[in-house]
Protein backbone atom coordinates (compact mmCIF):
# COMPACT_ATOMS: atom_id res chain seq x y z
CA UNK A 1 0.00 0.00 0.00
CA UNK A 2 1.41 3.34 -1.03
CA UNK A 3 1.19 6.30 1.36
CA UNK A 4 1.29 9.00 -1.31
CA UNK A 5 3.49 11.99 -1.68
CA UNK A 6 3.74 14.92 0.69
CA UNK A 7 1.83 17.33 -1.60
CA UNK A 8 -1.05 14.85 -1.79
CA UNK A 9 -1.17 14.63 2.00
CA UNK A 10 -1.05 18.40 2.27
CA UNK A 11 -3.92 18.74 -0.23
CA UNK A 12 -5.99 16.13 1.59
CA UNK A 13 -5.49 17.88 4.95
CA UNK A 14 -6.40 21.24 3.40
CA UNK A 15 -9.59 19.78 1.92
CA UNK A 16 -10.51 18.22 5.27
CA UNK A 17 -9.95 21.54 7.03
CA UNK A 18 -12.08 23.34 4.42
CA UNK A 19 -14.95 20.89 4.90
CA UNK A 20 -14.79 21.19 8.71
CA UNK A 21 -14.76 24.97 8.45
CA UNK A 22 -17.72 24.97 6.08
CA UNK A 23 -19.67 22.68 8.39
CA UNK A 24 -18.96 24.23 11.77
CA UNK A 25 -18.16 27.91 11.20
CA UNK A 26 -21.83 29.00 10.92
CA UNK A 27 -22.65 27.26 14.20
CA UNK A 28 -19.68 28.82 15.99
CA UNK A 29 -20.51 32.26 14.60
CA UNK A 30 -24.15 31.95 15.67
CA UNK A 31 -23.15 30.83 19.17
CA UNK A 32 -20.76 33.76 19.48
CA UNK A 33 -23.51 36.17 18.37
CA UNK A 34 -25.92 34.71 20.95
CA UNK A 35 -23.34 35.12 23.72
CA UNK A 36 -22.66 38.73 22.69
CA UNK A 37 -26.39 39.44 22.62
CA UNK A 38 -26.84 38.02 26.12
CA UNK A 39 -23.90 40.01 27.51
CA UNK A 40 -25.23 43.18 25.88
CA UNK A 41 -28.70 42.53 27.30
CA UNK A 42 -27.29 42.03 30.80
CA UNK A 43 -25.35 45.29 30.55
CA UNK A 44 -28.38 47.25 29.30
CA UNK A 45 -30.80 45.83 31.85
CA UNK A 46 -28.37 46.44 34.71
CA UNK A 47 -28.03 50.04 33.61
CA UNK A 48 -31.78 50.53 33.29
CA UNK A 49 -32.47 48.91 36.66
CA UNK A 50 -29.75 50.95 38.37
CA UNK A 51 -31.14 54.14 36.87
CA UNK A 52 -34.64 53.21 38.02
CA UNK A 53 -33.37 52.41 41.53
CA UNK A 54 -31.54 55.76 41.67
CA UNK A 55 -34.66 57.63 40.56
CA UNK A 56 -36.80 55.69 42.99
CA UNK A 57 -34.42 56.52 45.82
CA UNK A 58 -34.22 60.23 45.01
CA UNK A 59 -37.88 60.71 43.99
CA UNK A 60 -39.56 58.29 46.38
CA UNK A 61 -42.83 60.22 46.61
CA UNK A 62 -43.39 60.52 42.85
CA UNK A 63 -45.60 57.94 41.18
CA UNK A 64 -43.62 55.27 39.36
CA UNK A 65 -45.44 55.98 36.09
CA UNK A 66 -43.98 59.51 35.98
CA UNK A 67 -40.33 58.46 36.30
CA UNK A 68 -38.54 58.50 32.96
CA UNK A 69 -36.31 55.57 33.92
CA UNK A 70 -39.39 53.47 34.73
CA UNK A 71 -40.87 54.27 31.32
CA UNK A 72 -37.59 53.34 29.61
CA UNK A 73 -37.41 50.03 31.47
CA UNK A 74 -41.06 49.21 30.72
CA UNK A 75 -40.53 49.93 27.03
CA UNK A 76 -37.41 47.75 26.95
CA UNK A 77 -39.25 44.88 28.62
CA UNK A 78 -42.18 45.15 26.18
CA UNK A 79 -39.87 45.01 23.19
CA UNK A 80 -37.86 42.18 24.75
CA UNK A 81 -41.05 40.18 25.26
CA UNK A 82 -41.54 39.90 21.50
CA UNK A 83 -37.91 39.89 20.37
CA UNK A 84 -36.31 37.23 22.57
CA UNK A 85 -36.19 33.53 21.80
CA UNK A 86 -33.15 32.25 23.73
CA UNK A 87 -34.00 30.61 27.09
CA UNK A 88 -31.20 32.45 28.94
CA UNK A 89 -32.39 35.82 27.64
CA UNK A 90 -36.01 35.03 28.51
CA UNK A 91 -34.93 34.02 32.02
CA UNK A 92 -33.01 37.29 32.39
CA UNK A 93 -36.03 39.26 31.15
CA UNK A 94 -38.24 37.54 33.73
CA UNK A 95 -35.76 38.37 36.49
CA UNK A 96 -35.64 42.02 35.38
CA UNK A 97 -39.45 42.15 35.37
CA UNK A 98 -39.49 40.79 38.91
CA UNK A 99 -37.00 43.42 40.06
CA UNK A 100 -39.04 46.12 38.31
CA UNK A 101 -42.16 45.03 40.21
CA UNK A 102 -40.22 45.09 43.48
CA UNK A 103 -38.97 48.61 42.77
CA UNK A 104 -42.45 49.76 41.74
CA UNK A 105 -43.92 48.88 45.14
CA UNK A 106 -44.81 51.78 47.46
CA UNK A 107 -41.90 51.19 49.89
CA UNK A 108 -39.22 49.13 48.12
CA UNK A 109 -36.13 47.87 49.90
CA UNK A 110 -33.70 49.59 47.55
CA UNK A 111 -30.55 48.26 49.24
CA UNK A 112 -31.68 44.66 48.76
CA UNK A 113 -32.68 45.34 45.16
CA UNK A 114 -29.29 46.92 44.44
CA UNK A 115 -27.61 43.72 45.66
CA UNK A 116 -29.80 41.67 43.33
CA UNK A 117 -29.04 44.03 40.44
CA UNK A 118 -25.31 43.63 41.09
CA UNK A 119 -25.76 39.84 41.06
CA UNK A 120 -27.35 39.83 37.59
Amino acid sequence: MEMGSLPEWFTACAELLAVCTALFLPQITARHARMESYVRMRRVTKGLLTSFADDRESHGTEPVDELESAKDLQLYLRVAFFALSEPREIELRDEVQRLYRVLARPQPDIAAVRKEIAAL
